[in-house]
């Protein structure tokens, strides 16, 4: 049994006591941007309930039945019936939006005491007291799953409150608009279906917003992937190619670096390369990795994860055809498509979906990426992995290229990294995990699921 030098001790003990003093200050930043959210809440809601209840008040007080009939009020409001009835709509309108930022304020606070759950369970994990003398001694929760987005015995009651209030402002509306018109065939049922409607939105609002908050806020369930090197052996496949089309031989462990002209001591040139990109078969038989598409399918069938597949494949190029072969790649395009296909504007977004069709690959949208494929600046005309993960908010990666996945490591929140001999290292980000198949990517995610 190996024993720790006393630098490593002290290095350790440095380490975690930083990381206590951070979640400290985390927890103290958290319970008062808690309370402070409380206290808002509170306050926004009794400021509402004193705006809406002034034009009422208002009326009571100075609008006495007698006054109505000789201030001509009641006779313009016959004349004018639409006029109340979009005052009232627009009085429930706006709470109806008042409400959404109030439920909204209320999740807030949700999180946050979610956060100081989680850091108050990091504290008691520290202390090192056993889980008798833990439930003994504590009252408060250190689940992240609670307290519940959704809260029927709580919450809901406010909400209630903006329902009726914002109900009665259309109900009002509408009955002195139908009273107007002499209350027409069916008035009394769209006044009543109006008023259910109404008031179920505003439960409905709260409940929509309570379920996204809890299954998908912050917790995005896109995934991407890459193509090449992730979902097929594209290694072995170039090697064998290389060797028809060139006669040059090459063992796929020695790829070490892409692109493999620029291997140091590698005999395959650039045009090599291009005699085996620009053939048919490279494109249309290349092996898919095993295993890939069934945990595919399952992430998105029992994890529900939506599939995003990039891919950047400027292939094939007429122009880049060996010129003393130029008519045989033309034949064997001809031959394997009766139309022409390098004249297709979409040929090889139609050539990849063909083939991810072929090898059974689920996906719920392909990227072809276009112009370049290696920034992560949102701005001009690129769309790539990069600028399309930070729109889409992808959670999660898989990569095959590791100055990609460095990047993706910034913006996503796990990154997992196909085992390669290109992309070897001694070090990588912790949001960066280092895979030999796809069902480690399903091990991994069953775990932290």
């Amino acid at each position: 049994m190996s024993s720790l030098s006393p630098s490593t001790v002290a290095d350790e003990s440095k380490s975690k006591t930083r990381f206590e003093e951070y979640l400290l200050v985390e927890y103290q930043y958290l319970a008062q941007a808690l309370f402070n959210t409380v206290s808002t809440i509170s306050e926004f809601f009794k400021q509402y309930i004193l705006i809406v209840s002034l034009p009422i008040s208002v009326a009571v007080v100075f609008l006495k039945p007698a006054e109505l009939k000789t201030s001509g009020i009641l006779e313009y409001v016959k004349n004018h019936p639409s006029i109340p009835l979009i005052l009232f709509v627009l009085v429930g309108a706006a709470g109806l939006g008042v409400l959404g930022y109030v439920v909204n304020l209320r999740l807030d606070a949700l999180l946050y005491a979610r956060s100081v759950n989680g850091i108050r369970k990091s504290f008691y994990k520290a202390s090192g007291i056993n889980i008798e003398e833990e439930l003994r001694i504590r009252v408060l929760p250190t689940s992240i799953t609670v307290p519940k987005y959704f809260e029927p015995r709580f919450f809901l009651f406010v909400v209630l409150t903006f329902a009726a209030f914002d109900t009665a402002y259309l109900y009002l509306g509408l009955y002195f608009y139908l009273e107007a018109l002499s209350w027409p065939a069916f008035s009394v049922v769209l006044l009543w279906l109006a008023t259910v409607c109404c008031f179920s939105i505003h439960a409905l609002l709260y409940w929509g917003l309570s379920v996204y908050r809890e299954q998908s806020y912050l917790r995005s369930r896109n995934i991407g992937t890459d193509i090449d090197g992730v979902l097929n052996e594209h290694r072995r496949h170039f090697c064998e190619l290389l060797g028809s089309q060139t006669g040059k031989q090459l063992d796929p462990a020695e790829i070490t670096h892409i692109p493999v002209h620029e291997i140091p001591g590698c005999s395959v040139t650039l045009d090599d390369e291009y005699a085996v990109f620009n053939w048919p078969s490279y494109w249309t038989d290349m092996p898919a990795i095993n295993g890939a598409a069934t945990v595919m399918a399952t992430l998105r069938n029992k994890f529900h994860y939506k599939v995003w597949i990039f891919t950047n494949r400027p292939w094939p190029q007429s122009s880049n055809f060996p010129q003393k072969n130029r008519e045989v790649y033309l034949d064997e395009w001809r031959k394997r498509y009766r139309w022409m296909w390098l004249a297709k504007r979409n040929g090889a977004r139609d050539l990849t979906r063909q083939w991810l069709k072929n090898n059974s690959f689920a996906f719920d949208k392909l990227v072809i990426e276009t112009e370049n494929t290696d920034t992560r600046d949102p701005h001009g005309h690129t769309r790539n992995r990069f600028v399309i993960s930070q729109e889409q908010n992808i959670r999660i990666f898989v990569e095959d290229d590791l100055n990609k996945a460095l990047k993706l490591a910034d913006i996503c929140e796990l990154v997992f990294l196909l085992d390669q001999p290109y992309n070897q290292v001694t070090e990588l980000p912790k949001n960066v995990i280092r895979v030999n198949s796809w069902r480690e990517v399903e091990q991994f995610l069953r775990r932290i699921s």
